[in-house]
């Protein structure tokens, strides 16, 4: 199956692209799409997660438009079809 990944701000720049189509198993997790970005993009890894391998509380992660945090957040399941947004959060003062 595959999932649609679009990336905004410093992630789009380390990936050097907007989107990309990542083929995945059914029943691939959040965190196992991120794990799969990471080894494919270089320097990722640092920008998306902790020390302890979570996903940085700066790091929004939606699935159609879902935060997955509202869902079962690393651990939501895709499914074919899925665009997952991945951005750094919007803060300001």
């Amino acid at each position: 199956m595959d999932v649609d990944c679009v990336f905004f701000g410093p992630i789009q720049e380390t990936t050097e692209t907007k989107q990309i189509t990542c083929p995945v198993q059914r029943g691939t997790t959040v965190a196992e799409l991120i794990t799969e970005l990471n080894e494919k993009y270089e320097g990722l890894e640092d920008q998306l997660l902790t020390d302890s391998g979570d996903i940085r509380d700066s790091i929004v992660v939606t699935i159609n438009k879902r935060h997955s945090r509202h869902l079962d957040g690393e651990s939501t399941e895709l499914s074919d079809g899925d665009t997952v947004r991945i951005t750094t959060s919007v803060q300001g003062g």
